[in-house]
């Protein structure tokens, strides 16, 4: 959910290596328990037991392209906010958009920030460049309706292939057709929103939101028509993410259909909306077992892929955030000093005439 603003006060919290081993400390010995728990298991417990044979007889060769994948995955999602947030500042450069792409992973991953997650603190670093409340949530919303475009069309593609069969032997036709039909449904409000141009101040919570999302789709494509190379930053992140789950399940095993793997992923990924823990690793293996993934082989591919995304970028986010903090600490010093022009807006979007409202 998009913060209303983000408040220029926000301290970035301080690296303290043994507070973090405090932290790391419980869910270790936890995971060193479960594992020993499971080997001896039997019974009900034979899916996670198989899953963590599985686990330790994985394919190192597919764990180390899993690593590579993730590593570009970061990079599509650095190269879109550096082209979306130089629009708006010059001081969203290459270098500060990875800091705060790094950093926003450490700080939701691993540090008590009160709540302040990767959008949260991406917001406030546009408000430290100087950017005023408005521009900088217009900003971010940007490059959120850019990145989850592609999600949506992510889930519809997917779907729809493996409703006509193409990506997969036809089964499960139902819950391929929902979640096609439903990101389908959600692209084509996001447009009416941008066309209807609702007004973002009153009317209510839904005229509120949808005159925000409208202005957050012009600017979209208004970048769109800019045709920047940077814009392949969003299929990069996601398709690479997902590679990663692919890489999993080729390392534990015989991986089903693309099709399936991608309709998985994102399904998953609309479970982290689910303010419950392991909604997303649940809705990824409840996908992969309704599509004839064997339990063992879904459980250590998706527990794998969740125990990659999560840490593998955790030791260079906070890095990153140690950085973040002495860029934004020159900001202050040089807050006197004027700022250079930013570059070029987009052209504005409008309609054409076959689009516009009657």
């Amino acid at each position: 959910m998009l913060p209303a603003d983000a408040p220029a006060e926000l301290d970035l919290p301080a690296f303290d290596a043994r507070a973090l081993m405090r932290r790391a400390a419980l869910p270790v010995a936890l995971a060193v328990v479960a594992a020993g728990v499971l080997i001896f298991a039997g019974g009900p417990m034979h899916a996670f037991t198989d899953a963590l044979r599985r686990a330790l007889e994985a394919d190192p060769r597919w764990v180390l392209a899993a690593i590579g994948f993730e590593v570009i995955s970061f990079s599509g999602y650095i190269a879109l906010l550096w082209l979306v947030g130089e629009r708006a500042t010059p001081r969203m450069d290459l270098r500060t958009s990875a800091e705060v792409t790094l950093a926003g992973a450490a700080v939701t991953r691993l540090l008590p920030t009160g709540g302040a997650g990767g959008v949260a603190l991406t917001l406030w670093a546009l408000r430290r460049t100087g950017l005023e409340s408005r521009e900088a949530t217009r900003t971010l919303l940007t490059f959120l309706v850019l990145l989850y475009a592609v999600f949506l069309l992510a889930i519809a593609v997917a779907g729809a292939l493996l409703v006509v069969g193409l990506g997969g032997d036809g089964s499960h036709v139902a819950i391929a057709a929902v979640a096609a039909g439903g990101a389908t449904l959600a692209m084509g409000l996001a447009v009416a929103a941008a066309i209807l141009r609702p007004r973002s101040e009153g009317g209510g919570r839904i005229g509120r939101a949808a005159g925000t999302l409208g202005e957050g789709m012009r600017g979209a494509f208004a970048f769109l028509r800019e045709a920047d190379g940077r814009l392949f930053g969003a299929p990069v992140w996601w398709a690479f993410d997902a590679a990663v789950l692919y890489g999993m399940l080729n390392a534990f095993g015989a991986p089903p259909a693309v099709a399936v793997v991608v309709l998985g992923y994102f399904v998953g990924m609309v479970a982290n909306t689910i303010p419950i823990p392991g909604a997303v690793s649940g809705g990824m293996v409840g996908v992969l077992l309704a599509f004839g993934v064997e339990a063992d082989l879904a459980l250590a591919s998706v527990l794998s892929y969740r125990a990659l995304a999560i840490w593998l970028p955790a030791p260079v986010g906070l890095a990153a955030l140690g950085s973040l903090r002495r860029t934004v600490a020159r900001w202050g010093a040089e807050s006197g000093a004027p700022v250079a022009s930013p570059a070029p807006a987009p052209r504005q979007w409008t309609p054409g005439p076959e689009l516009q409202p009657a």
